[in-house]
Protein backbone atom coordinates (compact mmCIF):
# COMPACT_ATOMS: atom_id res chain seq x y z
CA UNK A 1 0.00 0.00 0.00
CA UNK A 2 1.38 3.66 -0.82
CA UNK A 3 2.25 5.70 2.14
CA UNK A 4 1.07 9.51 1.27
CA UNK A 5 3.55 11.73 3.20
CA UNK A 6 1.69 15.05 5.12
CA UNK A 7 3.01 18.25 3.71
CA UNK A 8 2.79 20.95 6.14
CA UNK A 9 2.08 24.38 4.39
CA UNK A 10 3.74 27.11 6.44
CA UNK A 11 2.47 30.03 4.25
CA UNK A 12 -1.24 31.29 3.66
CA UNK A 13 -2.64 30.30 0.62
CA UNK A 14 -4.91 32.44 -1.90
CA UNK A 15 -8.14 33.76 -0.43
CA UNK A 16 -7.30 33.22 3.24
CA UNK A 17 -6.75 36.03 4.87
CA UNK A 18 -3.72 37.39 6.40
CA UNK A 19 -5.59 39.76 9.32
CA UNK A 20 -4.51 38.44 12.74
CA UNK A 21 -8.15 39.62 13.64
CA UNK A 22 -9.35 35.77 12.67
CA UNK A 23 -12.78 35.26 14.14
CA UNK A 24 -13.16 32.20 16.60
CA UNK A 25 -13.94 29.01 14.65
CA UNK A 26 -17.71 27.22 15.69
CA UNK A 27 -18.81 23.82 14.93
CA UNK A 28 -21.44 21.61 15.68
CA UNK A 29 -20.81 17.85 17.14
CA UNK A 30 -19.50 15.81 15.52
CA UNK A 31 -19.47 17.45 12.30
CA UNK A 32 -16.70 18.03 9.44
CA UNK A 33 -17.38 20.31 6.50
CA UNK A 34 -16.52 19.15 3.05
CA UNK A 35 -16.08 21.32 0.27
CA UNK A 36 -15.75 20.48 -2.97
CA UNK A 37 -17.54 21.28 -6.46
CA UNK A 38 -20.33 19.93 -6.91
CA UNK A 39 -19.03 17.02 -9.81
CA UNK A 40 -15.98 16.18 -7.07
CA UNK A 41 -18.95 15.60 -4.28
CA UNK A 42 -20.77 13.46 -6.13
CA UNK A 43 -17.82 11.09 -7.13
CA UNK A 44 -15.64 11.25 -3.97
CA UNK A 45 -18.92 11.00 -1.32
CA UNK A 46 -18.50 7.26 -0.50
CA UNK A 47 -14.90 7.32 -0.46
CA UNK A 48 -14.86 10.11 2.44
CA UNK A 49 -17.33 8.78 4.04
CA UNK A 50 -15.31 5.73 4.16
CA UNK A 51 -12.16 7.39 5.63
CA UNK A 52 -14.19 9.22 8.05
CA UNK A 53 -18.12 8.39 8.90
CA UNK A 54 -16.72 5.50 11.58
CA UNK A 55 -19.96 3.56 12.56
CA UNK A 56 -20.89 2.23 15.64
CA UNK A 57 -23.97 0.01 16.80
CA UNK A 58 -25.59 1.56 20.22
CA UNK A 59 -27.98 -0.49 18.89
CA UNK A 60 -28.88 2.12 15.95
CA UNK A 61 -26.13 2.98 13.62
CA UNK A 62 -24.25 6.02 14.82
CA UNK A 63 -21.24 7.67 13.81
CA UNK A 64 -18.17 8.69 15.59
CA UNK A 65 -17.59 11.84 12.94
CA UNK A 66 -20.36 12.63 10.16
CA UNK A 67 -19.22 14.96 7.03
CA UNK A 68 -21.96 17.76 6.15
CA UNK A 69 -21.48 18.84 2.16
CA UNK A 70 -20.89 22.65 2.04
CA UNK A 71 -22.39 23.82 -1.49
CA UNK A 72 -21.51 26.94 -2.34
CA UNK A 73 -24.33 29.08 -1.04
CA UNK A 74 -22.64 28.16 1.80
CA UNK A 75 -18.63 28.71 1.32
CA UNK A 76 -18.62 32.14 3.21
CA UNK A 77 -20.25 30.87 6.50
CA UNK A 78 -18.28 27.40 6.38
CA UNK A 79 -14.73 29.06 5.91
CA UNK A 80 -14.83 29.78 10.11
CA UNK A 81 -16.04 26.25 10.57
CA UNK A 82 -13.69 24.37 13.33
CA UNK A 83 -12.96 20.97 11.03
CA UNK A 84 -13.13 21.43 6.94
CA UNK A 85 -11.45 19.78 4.21
CA UNK A 86 -11.19 20.88 0.89
CA UNK A 87 -11.03 17.99 -2.15
CA UNK A 88 -10.32 18.64 -5.60
CA UNK A 89 -8.12 17.43 -8.35
CA UNK A 90 -5.75 19.16 -10.72
CA UNK A 91 -8.94 18.54 -13.73
CA UNK A 92 -11.18 20.29 -10.97
CA UNK A 93 -12.32 23.73 -12.91
CA UNK A 94 -15.15 25.02 -9.69
CA UNK A 95 -14.72 27.74 -7.37
CA UNK A 96 -12.87 25.32 -4.98
CA UNK A 97 -10.95 23.73 -7.81
CA UNK A 98 -9.46 27.08 -8.49
CA UNK A 99 -8.39 27.47 -4.38
CA UNK A 100 -6.67 23.86 -4.62
CA UNK A 101 -5.12 25.24 -8.06
CA UNK A 102 -3.36 27.74 -5.86
CA UNK A 103 -2.10 25.91 -3.33
CA UNK A 104 -0.18 23.73 -5.64
CA UNK A 105 1.07 26.91 -8.49
CA UNK A 106 4.48 25.84 -6.57
CA UNK A 107 5.81 23.48 -9.63
CA UNK A 108 7.67 21.57 -7.12
CA UNK A 109 4.58 20.99 -4.96
CA UNK A 110 2.74 20.40 -8.18
CA UNK A 111 4.94 17.36 -8.99
CA UNK A 112 4.71 16.34 -5.58
CA UNK A 113 1.02 16.38 -6.13
CA UNK A 114 0.99 14.52 -10.00
CA UNK A 115 3.45 11.86 -8.72
CA UNK A 116 1.50 11.09 -5.46
CA UNK A 117 4.15 11.71 -2.95
CA UNK A 118 1.98 14.43 -1.51
CA UNK A 119 -1.68 14.41 -1.74
CA UNK A 120 -2.24 15.91 2.02
CA UNK A 121 -2.24 19.10 3.27
CA UNK A 122 -2.74 20.44 6.86
CA UNK A 123 -3.14 23.86 8.28
CA UNK A 124 -4.40 25.02 11.72
CA UNK A 125 -5.82 28.31 12.17
CA UNK A 126 -6.37 29.58 8.89
CA UNK A 127 -9.40 31.31 8.36
CA UNK A 128 -10.79 31.28 11.92
CA UNK A 129 -8.80 30.31 15.21
CA UNK A 130 -8.75 27.21 16.37
CA UNK A 131 -9.64 25.58 13.04
CA UNK A 132 -8.24 22.47 11.24
CA UNK A 133 -8.19 21.71 7.67
CA UNK A 134 -7.43 19.13 5.46
CA UNK A 135 -6.51 20.15 1.86
CA UNK A 136 -7.03 16.56 -0.42
CA UNK A 137 -5.48 17.01 -4.09
CA UNK A 138 -4.45 14.36 -6.46
CA UNK A 139 -3.65 14.90 -10.24
CA UNK A 140 -7.37 13.40 -11.34
CA UNK A 141 -10.64 11.52 -9.77
CA UNK A 142 -9.04 8.00 -9.68
CA UNK A 143 -5.92 9.38 -8.00
CA UNK A 144 -7.74 11.41 -5.19
CA UNK A 145 -10.23 8.06 -4.43
CA UNK A 146 -7.23 6.14 -4.23
CA UNK A 147 -5.03 8.37 -2.19
CA UNK A 148 -8.60 8.82 0.42
CA UNK A 149 -8.68 4.50 0.59
CA UNK A 150 -5.15 4.19 1.12
CA UNK A 151 -4.99 6.87 3.89
CA UNK A 152 -8.20 6.08 5.82
CA UNK A 153 -6.65 6.02 9.45
CA UNK A 154 -4.63 8.80 8.97
CA UNK A 155 -7.38 11.05 7.84
CA UNK A 156 -9.69 9.86 10.47
CA UNK A 157 -6.75 10.45 13.26
CA UNK A 158 -6.47 13.81 12.01
CA UNK A 159 -9.40 14.84 13.48
CA UNK A 160 -10.49 12.35 15.97
CA UNK A 161 -7.13 12.95 18.22
CA UNK A 162 -7.43 16.63 17.69
CA UNK A 163 -11.30 16.32 18.66
CA UNK A 164 -10.17 14.24 21.76
CA UNK A 165 -7.34 16.54 22.71
CA UNK A 166 -9.61 19.39 22.97
CA UNK A 167 -12.29 17.55 24.41
CA UNK A 168 -9.95 16.13 27.32
CA UNK A 169 -9.05 20.01 28.35
CA UNK A 170 -12.57 21.34 28.54
CA UNK A 171 -13.89 18.17 30.66
CA UNK A 172 -11.09 18.45 33.01
CA UNK A 173 -10.90 22.63 32.99
CA UNK A 174 -13.11 23.00 35.65
CA UNK A 175 -14.92 19.60 36.70
CA UNK A 176 -12.29 17.10 38.43
CA UNK A 177 -12.70 15.30 41.66
CA UNK A 178 -8.87 15.73 42.43
CA UNK A 179 -9.88 14.45 46.09
CA UNK A 180 -11.02 10.94 45.04
CA UNK A 181 -8.52 10.77 42.92
CA UNK A 182 -5.65 10.97 45.60
CA UNK A 183 -8.07 8.37 47.75
CA UNK A 184 -7.87 5.80 44.92
CA UNK A 185 -4.02 5.98 44.57
CA UNK A 186 -3.15 5.77 47.79
CA UNK A 187 -5.83 3.19 48.58
CA UNK A 188 -5.76 0.62 45.27
CA UNK A 189 -2.71 2.02 43.28
CA UNK A 190 -4.26 3.40 40.61
CA UNK A 191 -6.75 6.63 39.61
CA UNK A 192 -8.89 8.03 37.15
CA UNK A 193 -9.91 12.04 36.11
CA UNK A 194 -13.11 11.84 37.14
CA UNK A 195 -15.79 14.72 36.06
CA UNK A 196 -17.46 15.92 39.24
CA UNK A 197 -21.07 14.99 38.06
CA UNK A 198 -19.46 11.03 38.75
CA UNK A 199 -19.60 9.55 42.09
CA UNK A 200 -18.36 6.39 43.75
CA UNK A 201 -21.20 3.82 43.77
CA UNK A 202 -19.40 0.63 45.29
CA UNK A 203 -15.92 -0.46 46.40
CA UNK A 204 -14.80 -3.91 47.30
CA UNK A 205 -11.02 -3.82 47.85
CA UNK A 206 -10.91 -8.02 48.05
CA UNK A 207 -12.85 -8.51 44.65
CA UNK A 208 -10.53 -6.23 43.16
CA UNK A 209 -13.85 -3.83 42.15
CA UNK A 210 -14.50 -0.28 42.17
CA UNK A 211 -18.06 1.28 40.32
CA UNK A 212 -18.65 5.00 39.34
CA UNK A 213 -21.49 6.36 38.17
CA UNK A 214 -23.41 9.70 36.44
CA UNK A 215 -26.80 10.43 35.72
CA UNK A 216 -28.94 11.88 32.93
CA UNK A 217 -28.58 10.06 30.89
CA UNK A 218 -26.94 7.02 33.21
CA UNK A 219 -23.64 5.71 32.77
CA UNK A 220 -21.37 4.32 34.58
CA UNK A 221 -17.26 3.25 34.70
CA UNK A 222 -15.94 0.58 36.84
CA UNK A 223 -12.64 -0.77 37.59
CA UNK A 224 -11.60 -4.44 38.11
CA UNK A 225 -7.90 -5.76 38.79
CA UNK A 226 -6.76 -9.33 39.14
CA UNK A 227 -3.67 -9.85 41.21
CA UNK A 228 -1.34 -11.84 40.14
CA UNK A 229 -3.04 -11.91 37.14
CA UNK A 230 -1.08 -12.20 33.33
CA UNK A 231 -1.51 -12.25 29.43
CA UNK A 232 -3.80 -15.67 29.30
CA UNK A 233 -6.36 -13.71 30.76
CA UNK A 234 -6.75 -11.30 27.64
CA UNK A 235 -9.02 -12.89 25.17
CA UNK A 236 -12.51 -12.79 24.65
CA UNK A 237 -13.57 -15.54 26.40
CA UNK A 238 -12.20 -14.24 29.51
CA UNK A 239 -13.33 -10.83 29.08
CA UNK A 240 -17.12 -11.70 28.50
CA UNK A 241 -17.30 -14.25 31.09
CA UNK A 242 -16.09 -11.70 33.81
CA UNK A 243 -18.15 -8.89 32.70
CA UNK A 244 -21.31 -10.99 32.91
CA UNK A 245 -19.89 -12.33 36.18
CA UNK A 246 -19.59 -8.66 37.32
CA UNK A 247 -23.49 -7.55 35.88
CA UNK A 248 -24.77 -10.69 37.58
CA UNK A 249 -23.16 -9.62 41.11
CA UNK A 250 -23.24 -5.79 41.07
CA UNK A 251 -25.66 -4.74 38.66
CA UNK A 252 -28.98 -6.63 38.48
CA UNK A 253 -27.78 -9.49 35.80
CA UNK A 254 -26.31 -7.22 33.43
CA UNK A 255 -25.13 -9.45 30.15
CA UNK A 256 -22.79 -9.39 27.16
CA UNK A 257 -25.58 -9.40 24.40
CA UNK A 258 -24.82 -11.72 21.29
CA UNK A 259 -25.23 -8.97 18.53
CA UNK A 260 -23.04 -6.44 17.22
CA UNK A 261 -20.27 -8.24 19.82
CA UNK A 262 -16.43 -7.63 18.63
CA UNK A 263 -13.57 -8.07 20.30
CA UNK A 264 -9.36 -7.23 19.42
CA UNK A 265 -5.88 -7.61 20.69
CA UNK A 266 -4.07 -4.52 20.81
CA UNK A 267 -2.31 -1.70 22.97
CA UNK A 268 -3.94 0.43 25.48
CA UNK A 269 -1.33 2.95 27.65
CA UNK A 270 1.04 1.09 26.54
CA UNK A 271 0.52 -2.25 27.42
CA UNK A 272 -1.08 -5.63 25.90
CA UNK A 273 -4.87 -5.30 25.79
CA UNK A 274 -7.77 -6.71 24.69
CA UNK A 275 -10.21 -4.46 23.59
CA UNK A 276 -13.85 -5.22 23.20
CA UNK A 277 -17.21 -3.54 22.48
CA UNK A 278 -20.53 -4.24 22.49
CA UNK A 279 -24.28 -4.13 23.62
CA UNK A 280 -25.03 -4.73 27.38
CA UNK A 281 -28.69 -6.00 27.80
CA UNK A 282 -31.01 -6.92 31.11
CA UNK A 283 -34.30 -8.49 30.95
CA UNK A 284 -35.16 -7.17 34.72
CA UNK A 285 -35.78 -4.23 34.22
CA UNK A 286 -35.64 -4.21 29.86
CA UNK A 287 -33.01 -2.36 29.14
CA UNK A 288 -29.84 -2.06 27.23
CA UNK A 289 -26.75 0.03 25.41
CA UNK A 290 -23.72 -0.35 24.69
CA UNK A 291 -20.04 -0.68 26.10
CA UNK A 292 -16.63 -1.05 25.63
CA UNK A 293 -14.32 -2.40 27.78
CA UNK A 294 -10.55 -2.14 27.85
CA UNK A 295 -8.68 -5.58 29.65
CA UNK A 296 -4.89 -5.42 29.98
CA UNK A 297 -1.66 -6.42 31.41
CA UNK A 298 0.39 -3.96 33.46
CA UNK A 299 4.07 -5.81 34.82
CA UNK A 300 5.08 -3.63 37.20
CA UNK A 301 2.17 -4.15 39.34
CA UNK A 302 1.03 -7.72 38.22
CA UNK A 303 -2.46 -7.01 37.65
CA UNK A 304 -4.92 -7.40 34.89
CA UNK A 305 -7.02 -4.61 34.87
CA UNK A 306 -10.10 -4.29 33.73
CA UNK A 307 -11.90 -0.68 32.85
CA UNK A 308 -15.76 -1.08 31.36
CA UNK A 309 -18.11 1.94 30.22
CA UNK A 310 -21.48 2.03 29.52
CA UNK A 311 -24.57 4.04 28.72
CA UNK A 312 -28.68 4.06 29.09
CA UNK A 313 -29.56 6.74 27.01
CA UNK A 314 -33.32 5.16 25.34
CA UNK A 315 -34.34 7.66 22.29
CA UNK A 316 -30.36 9.30 22.53
CA UNK A 317 -27.51 9.73 20.93
CA UNK A 318 -25.07 7.39 22.75
CA UNK A 319 -21.89 8.27 20.88
CA UNK A 320 -20.97 11.35 22.73
CA UNK A 321 -21.33 10.35 26.01
CA UNK A 322 -19.33 6.93 24.99
CA UNK A 323 -16.42 9.18 23.64
CA UNK A 324 -16.32 11.37 26.63
CA UNK A 325 -16.41 8.48 28.97
CA UNK A 326 -13.49 6.69 26.35
CA UNK A 327 -11.59 10.00 27.48
CA UNK A 328 -12.08 9.25 31.66
CA UNK A 329 -10.87 5.68 30.93
CA UNK A 330 -7.56 7.06 28.41
CA UNK A 331 -6.81 8.87 31.81
CA UNK A 332 -6.08 5.75 33.71
CA UNK A 333 -2.58 5.82 35.41
CA UNK A 334 -1.22 3.68 38.22
CA UNK A 335 1.18 4.00 41.31
CA UNK A 336 4.35 3.55 38.92
CA UNK A 337 2.80 5.63 36.25
CA UNK A 338 2.73 8.83 38.41
CA UNK A 339 5.59 8.18 39.86
CA UNK A 340 7.29 8.21 36.69
CA UNK A 341 5.43 11.46 35.47
CA UNK A 342 6.74 13.02 38.69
Amino acid sequence: MRVFRVFFVLTFILLLSTCSLKPKSWWKEPVVAVMADSTDWNALQTTLSGAFERRIRTPQIEKKLVLKYVNSDEFNRYMEFQYLVLAATLESTGDIGQIVERVVSDPSVREQVISGETNIFTLSDQWAKDQLLVILVAKDMDSLKDVIAGSQAFLYGIFDVDFNDRLRGEMFKWSQKEDLEHRLVTTFGWNLRLQRDYFLVQEFPDDGFVWFRRMYPERWIFVRWVDGGDTTLLNPDWVVSERNRIGATYYRGDRVGNRYLFSQRTVFLGRQAQITTGLWENDQPAAGGPFKNWAFYDPYSQRVYMIDVAVHAPEQDKQPFLRRMEIIASTFRTIFDTKEEE
